[in-house]
């Protein structure tokens, strides 16, 4: 018999029993439709972070080196250079470096590296220059329009860094930080990411005409900016650049050269995303499990029922192996159309939850290639068994 008739056979025996049928691949479509959710918000996150720790507002592929003085003075001697012309000539010999520039204030840019100094620590931050804020603050007050137009030296700063700086206060309000060696008076303090997400977050919002007007030429630049050749790895060349300046920099004596380690962060934020992936799949393949049982279970009603069919499909010719096939079919059909529906299903659930977020989902050919394979699978092992009964059933004692 031939495989095109077989599969007839199998589709139509599927649309006599539609209510019955789709109640089964109700267990596919969410434990796929799972997964799928899941790894294609997780890669669209990831792509996020990617994009926003290594692309400037021109799209160019960057990361800063950054040189930390032993003695804090010296970041505000205008006299001083932290990064000699020959600096960057050995920089730019690097293998994967395109350009590498000295950051200073540029007029277009909306954010800036900042050192941060309190009675008790300091810290490396990058903070936000805005003309005005609009924060959910746990107390104090948004900057506004005022601020920026008189230059006050104000700040509204996240408490994951107040804490940081403030240790044991509880409150924050009217304290003062030292941001670039001048005091600013804390306003406002709003909730801030903490942990791995702070180094992706801004600590702390700043007028920005306050920055340009204080900033501007009082001291030399503590930073440069690193342009990367396309398909470089960031974190490789970065720690590339550090060494070289820690062994033939101009300062490399009076302090230590940093960069965010780009690689680690993505490290960690893969192993969560991993983890909360395995949980997820863990769901779904409990899901898949029962509907996988289901499945089993309408097979074998199935072949209780057609007991007879199965007797003059055999009387008329049939093998055991052309039985055998078509309920295996069977059981393909509705798995496979089930794992097409969950990833459609999860695709769209993926999308709705975007909306709420601030980045948009990945859609990539291997999930859809896994949903498949994984329906494929479910449909052979469970309905192998139903399909091999009705296979072996005596012809003789159905016809009697």
């Amino acid at each position: 018999m031939r495989f095109s008739v077989l599969f007839s056979d199998a589709f139509n025996a599927i649309k006599r029993n539609k209510k019955r049928s789709i109640l089964t691949m109700l267990g596919i479509i969410i434990g796929i439709g799972a997964v799928i959710a899941i790894i294609s918000i997780g890669q669209g996150f990831e792509n996020y972070v990617v994009d926003e720790l290594t692309e400037d507002e021109t799209q160019e592929i960057t990361s800063n080196i950054t040189f930390q003085p032993n003695d804090m003075s010296l970041a505000y001697d205008a006299n001083i250079k932290f990064y000699s012309a020959q600096d960057l000539i050995g920089i730019r010999k690097i293998k994967g470096v395109k350009n590498v520039e000295i950051a200073g204030v540029n007029p277009d840019s909306n954010s800036a590296s900042m050192i941060l100094e309190s009675d008790k620590t300091t810290e490396n931050t990058t903070a936000k220059l805005v003309k005005n804020t609009d924060e959910k603050l746990i107390e104090g007050r948004n900057l506004t329009s005022v601020d920026d137009k008189t230059k006050n030296r104000v700040v509204v700063i996240s408490d994951y860094v107040a804490k940081k700086l403030f240790e044991g206060k509880n409150t924050y309000l009217g304290k003062n930080v030292k941001i670039n060696g001048l005091n600013y008076q804390i306003v406002g303090v709003y909730k801030g990411a903490t942990g791995m997400m702070a180094m992706m977050d801004y600590s702390l919002s700043i007028p920005k005409a306050t920055y340009e007007f204080y900033n501007e030429s009082k001291f030399a630049s503590s930073s440069i900016t690193l342009y990367l050749e396309k398909g470089a790895q960031v974190s490789d060349v970065s720690e590339k650049v550090v060494d070289f300046l820690a062994d033939n920099g101009s300062m490399k004596d009076l302090g230590q050269y940093t960069f965010i380690d780009i690689g680690g962060i993505m490290d960690g934020i893969s192993n969560i995303l991993d983890s909360i992936t395995t949980f997820i799949a863990l769901i779904g393949g409990i899901s898949l499990l029962i509907a996988g049982i289901g499945i089993m279970n309408m097979m074998f009603i199935s072949v209780s029922e057609r007991t007879k069919e199965i007797g003059i499909r055999r009387a008329l010719g049939a093998t055991k192996k052309n039985i055998t096939v078509q309920f295996l079919l069977e059981g393909i059909i509705i798995t496979v159309i089930g794992g097409i529906l969950g990833y459609f299903f999860g695709l769209l659930f993926a999308m709705i939850i975007a909306i709420f977020l601030p980045f948009s989902i990945s859609i990539e050919a291997g999930p859809v290639l896994i949903s498949l394979f994984i329906s494929l699978a479910i449909g052979i092992i469970f309905s192998y068994s139903p399909a091999k009964a009705a296979a072996n059933k005596n012809v003789i004692e159905i016809l009697a």
